[in-house]
């Protein structure tokens, strides 16, 4: 391993530090490399990071050299820093790494791991010269590291109950917490309907700019085969289709599609609506209703709160399979267990937990006996590499989810055992 990516694998993974001063005054002494590169902005509790992806590659076959950050990884950190698709290199991360540890040791600043690699991708696109960022924020946004950039466009998905413990506990809260991405003249697209929208509206007029809202101001139908019309902004495309499953994706994608027009009216992207199916047909997300198998199904999906469980569950239903499923499951300890298991309950022939061999993965006798009062066909295997192969001798279909870290463990296993 890279000396510089064996230093950041020793750092705490899931330390959380409030507050931009460290990572600024990083940044400031490497000359704001964030300040030098155009970005887009995106936050939200679900869908964010399809729709970064899909913005981005929406201007990838537009012939724009594009930065994607998203987080966290499934397998490799090195996952969360693209340019045009590719995921940064070992080497190349290594030395943005350095660049970055070198500025802390200078200016006696400890950041947090979410900050540090923030910072590198910083580094690394400047360096690229890059013609735009897309910027997934990691969790809320007033003091998310990625909240330090000055983007031409911020966009807010949807707003609903995650990390209440840091970001507050009603959804006018966690609504403000995410709201602080929005800047001064800068335009916001967003999902967010509800009651929500209030604290969006009067955040905007305090920063003299503009926001537009899916049913208001842009629009979609679906149509049959997970295609649909886009009644954008200002512009009007029929017969869209994407590789992405659900139809939570089509809206990630007129979101995406809104971006897309304000940066070819306002900021001198020159984007090629005509041939927009082809980007749209190309995107790849991993972990995210993914299927791996279809004859039975074999799904891995990330969900791990409610709203994105529910979505789990209604694209089941799409999917108009006469079987129930079997659900193979493991969760953070900060997650609503009770809701998630009892959700996913109405759709199970059976659950079978396992155990995140991490310091946050919840218990899994906890999370059986949960799941027990909604279900009586439940059995733990705390092996999740025995789970995945136990589930997989069942003839059932069969979800893999509760959590994105569970979702890298067998993605990895998959991977190393192929």
């Amino acid at each position: 391993m890279n000396h510089n990516l064996k230093k950041l694998s020793e750092e705490g993974f899931f330390d959380i530090k409030p507050g931009l001063e460290r990572i600024t005054k990083v940044l400031t002494y490497l000359d704001n490399p964030q300040d030098k590169i155009k970005s887009v902005l995106i936050a939200g509790t679900n869908g964010k990071g399809s729709v970064a992806s899909i913005l981005s590659n929406i201007l990838i076959f537009n012939n724009y050299k594009t930065g994607l950050y998203t987080s966290p990884h499934l397998v490799s950190v090195t996952e969360r820093i693209k340019i045009n698709s590719t995921d940064i290199s070992d080497n190349n991360f290594d030395i943005a790494l350095g660049t970055v540890f070198d500025a802390c040791e200078t200016t006696g600043v400890k950041l947090s791991y979410f900050e540090i690699v923030t910072a590198a991708a910083f580094v690394y696109f400047e360096n690229n010269k890059i013609d735009i960022a897309i910027l997934e924020v990691g969790m809320g946004g007033r003091w998310d590291a990625t909240n330090v950039v000055n983007p031409l466009i911020s966009a807010i998905t949807n707003i609903s109950f995650d990390h209440q413990e840091h970001l507050g506990d009603t959804l006018e809260l966690i609504a403000s917490e995410k709201a602080e991405i929005i800047k001064e003249k800068v335009p916001v697209v967003s999902g967010v309907t509800g009651n929500e929208q209030k604290v969006l509206v009067d955040k905007v007029l305090s920063k003299n700019t503009e926001i537009y809202f899916i049913d208001k101001h842009f629009n979609f139908d679906v149509k049959e085969s997970n295609s649909f019309n886009y009644y954008g902004i200002d512009k009007e495309l029929k017969n869209l289709s994407t590789n992405l499953i659900g139809k939570h994706q089509i809206m990630n994608s007129s979101l995406a599609l809104a971006a897309a027009e304000l940066l070819d009216t306002n900021n001198e992207f020159n984007i090629d609506f005509k041939n927009i199916q082809n980007a749209l047909k190309s995107v790849e997300y991993e972990g995210r209703f993914e299927i791996l198998s279809s004859n039975p199904y074999l799904i891995l999906d990330a969900a791990h709160n409610t709203a994105s469980v529910k979505t789990v569950v209604n694209t089941i239903d799409e999917l108009k399979v006469n079987k129930k499923f079997t659900f193979l499951v493991s969760m953070l300890k900060d997650k609503n267990h009770e809701e998630y298991l009892s959700l996913i309950s109405g759709n199970a022939e059976k659950i079978v937990i396992t155990k995140i061999p991490n310091e946050r993965g919840a218990e899994s006798k906890y999370l059986y006996d949960i799941s027990k009062k909604y279900l009586d066909n439940v059995e733990i295997v705390e092996d999740y590499k025995e789970a995945f192969e136990y589930v997989k001798t069942l003839n059932t279909h069969v979800c893999i989810t509760g959590s994105i870290y569970l979702i890298g463990l067998i993605k990895e296993y998959i991977g190393n055992r192929s």
